[in-house]
């Protein structure tokens, strides 16, 4: 078998966090990994027509999810939830929220453990 280049390397590493990350969160939020499905059976037993050019990568019964796993997390999410988690008050949810200015755009992000808890439930 050929030699990887370190490019093909990093790829096929990518693809496996990328794997790793859709099939972990699709066991956390009971849903399902949807690949190049155009119709995509969910756990409560109903089917849902996806666009299998872009489909996204897990599904449950409320959420749509395009799962990234990062080698790191950009610098400026972690600085903005360790403020939100130091500076809530006790009994809160900490919430992060970056807003572009440019696009109009504002995202809302919380840890994966306050997540699960509120739309999961806990465990």
């Amino acid at each position: 078998m050929p030699e990887l280049t370190d490019d093909q390397r990093k790829k096929k590493q990518a693809r496996a966090r990328g794997r790793y990350g859709e099939t972990r969160l699709a066991k956390l939020v009971h849903g399902v990994v949807c690949g190049r499905s155009k119709y995509i059976k969910l756990l409560s037993g109903r089917f849902v027509q996806i666009n299998c050019q872009m489909p996204p990568d897990v599904l449950n019964e409320m959420f749509a999810f395009e799962s990234k796993w990062l080698k790191t997390t950009p610098m400026m999410v972690h600085k903005v939830m360790s403020q939100a988690v130091r500076n809530a008050p006790e009994g809160f949810t900490p919430v992060g929220v970056i807003g572009d200015r440019e696009q109009g755009t504002v995202y809302y992000i919380m840890t994966e453990r306050d997540f699960l808890d509120l739309h999961i439930g806990e465990k």
